[in-house]
């Protein structure tokens, strides 16, 4: 059997879900944590530094326990420029430790995951859309970012023949206008 971690990194709130391709939609068969340290701002390096190994140790502990196989990662969101830097960091580090524990990685891009999800994404709020379209279907009372790791797990389902992810159906496709003969 399979089981997926979704990530939602950031150095103060990472959040992880762990789902095996069994799950068939029961989200009492979710498992979730969050790891994270805030930092005074003038922390130093070194201080920066152990925040990312803790935060990786936390999560490959976290991963190996419940015998996860894969992980699905949010894809970096550069526009928020206070952060960038640091996102980067954390991500380096947790993705270095989870293929040394022998977990394959992905990259989930947040667009076509939410896509999956709602079928069309809003411009703006797409995050707190797919956490709405989540709860809806019964998902926890999740945080935004428990969510958008369920998100990226759940794009990963999408990848495994025969488990259960959630999915809206494309609409079909316009018939083609014939023209009219005269």
């Amino acid at each position: 059997m399979t089981v997926l971690m979704g990530l939602d990194l950031s150095a103060r709130a990472a959040a992880c879900m762990i789902v095996g391709t069994h799950w068939d939609g029961q989200f009492s068969r979710v498992a979730t944590r969050t790891f994270g340290e805030s930092l005074a701002k003038d922390a130093t390096d070194l201080e920066r530094a152990r925040r990312c190994e803790l935060i990786a140790d936390q999560i490959v502990g976290f991963a190996q326990g419940l015998l996860v196989t894969e992980a699905w990662i949010e894809g970096y969101a550069f526009s928020r420029h206070d952060s960038a830097h640091t996102i980067g960091e954390v991500g380096g580090v947790v993705r270095l430790e989870l293929v040394r524990a022998g977990i394959a990685i992905h990259t989930a891009n947040m667009g076509t995951a939410r896509k999956l999800l709602l079928g069309k994404c809003p411009r703006k709020g797409a995050k707190v859309a797919a956490a709405q379209a989540l709860r809806a279907a019964g998902s926890p009372a999740w945080t935004l970012d428990e969510s958008d790791a369920f998100v990226c797990a759940n794009l990963g389902l999408s990848e495994h023949a025969g488990a259960f992810c959630f999915a809206t159906t494309p609409p079909p496709p316009e018939p083609k206008k014939r023209k009219a003969k005269p």
